[in-house]
């Protein structure tokens, strides 16, 4: 798990819903997403889609593309979109 172990309002609201970030390596827009969610003290964990999370990846959100952001059953895709939800659900 990554993100503050301090207790917040954002954490608190994250109790019932597990954040997953799909990332790879040398994927900056995925560096990005990570930045947010530290900035924001989201627990999360993550899944290297380079190394055996693409199959994953290709069922979530039908592309290869990442980063992809799951909190509880919602699938996020485009980095600029995945700040835009976290924003507006935690900030």
């Amino acid at each position: 798990m990554h993100g503050s172990q301090e207790g917040t309002v954002a954490e608190a609201q994250t109790l019932s819903e597990t954040i997953t970030l799909y990332t790879g390596e040398y994927c900056p827009y995925c560096r990005t997403v990570k930045k947010e969610l530290d900035r924001l003290g989201l627990d999360y964990r993550t899944v290297q889609a380079d190394a055996d999370g693409r199959q994953e990846v290709m069922r979530l959100s039908g592309q290869r593309a990442i980063p992809i952001l799951t909190i509880g059953d919602d699938v996020l895709v485009d980095s600029r979109n995945i700040i835009r939800q976290l924003r507006a659900r935690y900030a």
